[in-house]
């Protein structure tokens, strides 16, 4: 066998591999919006019930995005939604929620989030409304974006440059200010 014949069999062996993967993470994420999909309303929650990976759903109506918050950042979470970051707020509470995704997936339209921009975060007690104040770009370890301003407020971040193949070296932040502390109460964790 010729070593052309050896590389393009190798070549078409790595392209099935990376898109049986591609095609593996994408049933995961539908799992896990559907999950979160089967969220709603009941104002007294068990104490026996045993914690849900995902305690949310995330939505920007004008950039189609759609996705559960998983209750944690850790790699698995991130796969399969939006992760809550753990210590801040929880939607619709006092203080700061932040959460955070991938800029390649789930958080890709982020790029075009402008100020005024409504945010949708639906969780155990209902479903809150942010407005987008502004964006920045930071390094890592500015970790300040998190803290706790004057109101509720909701922290978006993700990676940036957006095309950035690897890691990256910045971040891309999104601020938004709660709009009522009152929810629409029409999802919670089942």
């Amino acid at each position: 066998m010729s070593r052309l014949a050896l590389s393009e069999r190798l070549l078409w062996t790595i392209g099935l591999l990376c898109l049986g993967s591609c095609l593996f993470v994408s049933l995961q994420a539908r799992a896990y919006r559907n999950l979160a999909s089967t969220i709603t309303y009941r104002p007294l929650v068990s104490a026996a019930a045993p914690p849900s990976p995902v305690i949310g759903l995330i939505k920007i109506p004008a950039l189609a995005i759609s996705a559960p918050i998983a209750s944690d950042i850790d790699p698995g979470s991130l796969r399969k939604g939006v992760g809550h970051i753990r210590g801040t707020a929880l939607p619709g509470g006092l203080g700061t929620v932040g959460l955070a995704g991938h800029r390649d997936s789930f958080f890709r339209p982020l790029r075009r989030i402008i100020p005024g921009m409504e945010i949708q975060l639906s969780g155990a007690t209902g479903t809150y409304h942010y407005l987008v104040d502004s964006t920045e770009i930071v390094t890592p370890d500015k970790v300040a974006v998190l803290d706790i301003i004057d109101r509720p407020a909701l922290t978006l971040i993700t990676c940036f440059p957006f095309d950035y193949i690897g890691a990256a070296p910045r971040r891309f932040i999104v601020h938004a200010h709660l709009l009522s502390a009152a929810p629409d109460q029409t999802l919670s964790v089942r």
